[in-house]
């Protein structure tokens, strides 16, 4: 039997900027223009449909529908998997190359990365620069802040989504799931 691929929904605004990504089955909640809030569940049809509370879209089709409407929307699941984020190698010193850090959120001057695995004590976070080159791609430069913990760093100061960070760092809570 093979390996289970992964589906990632892509969310993008109405100029069809990718906004962010969501798990197969992951949630969003809705906010309209009266305050009103409304959580949905979300399946992977292929790349560019999704069913979103029991209505398929387009993409482009939902996010044009919720601009017209004036609502917005943000996703409420994170993808958990470091291989859906681009990897990085930091290095810990000049001598060394580092082990591979992915990069979980950015903002428009810096970025966040983790490595799950080979990390120097206290080097498991990094918070580095972000530069854009005359091309406009994005460039990492180097590292301003390490940590072994997401309290050393304090990842919301720095304008970074802590949900986010939270669930692709972090292993999820076992529930106790009621009986059926």
């Amino acid at each position: 039997m093979p390996a289970k691929k992964h589906s990632y929904i892509r969310f993008v605004d109405g100029e069809y900027q990718t906004m962010f990504h969501l798990p197969d089955g992951g949630r969003i909640r809705i906010t309209y223009p009266d305050g009103s809030k409304r959580d949905r569940a979300c399946r992977f049809i292929d790349i560019c449909h999704t069913n979103i509370g029991g209505h398929s879209y387009h993409i482009f089709e939902f996010a044009q529908h919720m601009e017209r409407i004036g609502a917005r929307y943000e996703p409420l699941d994170y993808i958990r998997e470091p291989a859906f984020y681009p990897k990085h190698f930091f290095a810990a010193d000049e001598k060394a190359p580092g082990p591979a850090y992915y990069i979980i959120d950015t903002t428009e001057t810096h970025g966040f990365a983790y490595a799950p695995n080979g990390a120097a004590k206290g080097r498991k976070y990094c918070i580095f620069d972000l530069r854009t080159n005359e091309r406009g791609s994005l460039r990492f430069g180097k590292v301003v802040m390490w940590g072994g913990t997401l309290k050393e760093l304090y990842p919301k100061d720095w304008g970074f989504n802590p949900k986010k960070i939270s669930a692709a760092t972090q292993r999820p809570r076992k529930r106790a799931e009621p009986e059926r």
